[in-house]
């Protein structure tokens, strides 16, 4: 078998003897038709999905064999039934099972319904001891405190309250287990390495050999620093060769396609614009036009791709199997979860955040908080204030404290947004052009913080 790359570093794909014709055949000559050079702006129809369930290749990411474990019971079953229907057709990528395993034992994997409960449970806890304090502070504030009517009434809501909140605590936490996969940590126990295993027999790709894997890397981080597809948003925020992962996925695919020399189906739960051209207004998302260019020139075929979602609701209408609404709803909620939380901060993650920094990097917490009272910038000299740093202190590597905290809270649990975004030094030629004039909190944190600076100031002013 032979699995040679084409040589396509430098960016100039070149097409095996059967991807893109025959040899000697004139392209010119041949006649066309309104897609021909324009298959990106193809809609799939119902007869491309029969095709490609029949005798296409059906590739799938890394994030849907980990949705396996991040979904509910009824969803999982689904996903593995469409998954086991398709087995003849499905293909893996080496790099995919790389990734899989490096990503399994995570507790956002493992541990995601424990973790998720957690967080909602932290967030509980946390508004009922707020709507307390708020509580105290009116009593306070507006000379009550001694009314034993008011004082006997707000006690009794305050009762209720609690009650509230813990049978909801409850709740949530019995549901988690009820998702939760028992036996997950032992290999030899997991039911879904247990139905999954014999579904892939067979079907996952050899690694790449060590030169063509150095020759991946390397055009992968040609495409990062160009903003080619697939894959350079992940080199805004990973090591080079983590962040490289899905360009070997995507390529990997390739050689699988020219070796089959058939169409191919990419199921990812990745939504990020290196892989999607994004949704506008009523038009769905579809493939970027570069990726379905170079699948063409590379093997004279077709690229389609599909979320998780969108599998099981093709499958449950092209091959007719008993797909429940519920679980496709499910896998798109898991989705819109998953991009929220790759590009947002909540105001859950952030209070979180701001109480590591205090206890281990206060300067870069008060940093954050006079950011968001300063519409999301923070002065060098104002750094220097809050610090007492001595004027010939440099300021590299300020932001690091804040990438850590993100991370620690990560290994808790904890849902947090882009920790690259979330603190940047802004460099001003007219002020220095070496050294950072300030620091920028990303837009969509600063009302949040703003809002946890109020709290902050107002709790230290009142115990003062």
């Amino acid at each position: 078998m032979d699995r040679t790359l084409s040589p396509i570093w430098g960016g100039a794909a070149m097409t095996t003897g059967t991807a893109a014709g025959s040899a000697g055949e004139d392209e010119s000559l041949k006649p066309r038709g309104m897609f021909d050079g324009f298959a990106e702006y193809q809609t799939p129809s119902t007869e491309d999905y029969q095709r490609l369930f029949s005798s296409g290749l059906v590739v799938v990411d890394t994030n849907v064999l980990l949705t396996l474990y991040r979904s509910n019971q009824r969803t999982r079953d689904d996903l593995l039934a469409v998954l086991d229907r398709l087995r003849e057709r499905l293909w893996v990528p080496h790099q995919v099972l790389v990734e899989f395993w490096r990503n399994r034992e995570q507790n956002s994997v493992l541990g995601h319904h424990s973790a998720r409960a957690q967080e909602v449970g932290a967030a509980l806890t946390k508004a009922g001891r707020s709507a307390s304090d708020a509580l105290d502070r009116w009593l306070k504030q507006v000379h009550v405190g001694d009314d034993a009517e008011i004082n006997s009434a707000i006690s009794g809501h305050r009762e209720q309250l609690n009650e509230v909140l813990l049978t909801l605590q409850s709740l949530i936490e019995g549901q988690a287990g009820k998702d939760a996969i028992a036996g997950a940590t032992d290999t030899n126990a997991d039911p879904v390495l247990g139905r999954l295993d014999p579904i892939l027999q067979g079907r996952i790709g050899p690694p790449l050999a060590p030169q063509e894997y150095a020759n991946a890397l390397q055009e992968a981080k040609r495409r990062g620093q160009a903003e080619q597809p697939p894959g350079y948003e992940d080199f805004k925020s990973k090591p080079d060769e983590q962040a490289a992962g899905d360009y070997l996925v995507w390529e990997q695919t390739l050689i699988e396609a020219v070796r089959l020399g058939t169409d191919v189906l990419f199921v990812t739960g990745d939504s990020k614009e290196d892989w999607w051209k994004q949704r506008n207004g009523s038009i769905p998302p579809r493939p970027r036009s570069e990726l379905v260019q170079e699948m063409h020139r590379r093997t004279g075929h077709r690229l389609f791709m599909l979320q998780p979602s969108g599998l099981l609701e093709q499958a449950r209408q092209v091959l007719a199997l008993e797909v429940e609404s519920s679980s496709v709803l499910d896998l798109e909620q898991l989705q819109t979860s998953k991009v929220s939380a790759e590009q947002e901060w909540t105001a859950e993650a952030l209070e979180a955040l701001v109480d590591l920094l205090l206890g281990q990097a206060n300067v870069q917490a008060y940093a954050l908080l006079d950011a968001a009272q300063n519409d999301g910038f923070v002065s060098r000299a104002t750094v220097y204030e809050i610090g007492g740093y001595e004027e010939t202190r440099m300021l590299r590597g300020f932001t690091r404290p804040v990438k850590t905290a993100a991370k620690r809270l990560q290994e808790q649990g904890i849902t947090v947004g882009d920790a690259e975004r979330l603190l940047v030094a802004v460099y001003d030629p007219d002020f220095d052009a070496v050294s950072a004039s300030g620091f920028r909190v990303a837009q969509e944190a600063v009302p949040l913080l703003r809002s946890i600076a109020q709290k902050i100031y107002y709790d230290e002013e009142a115990t003062k």
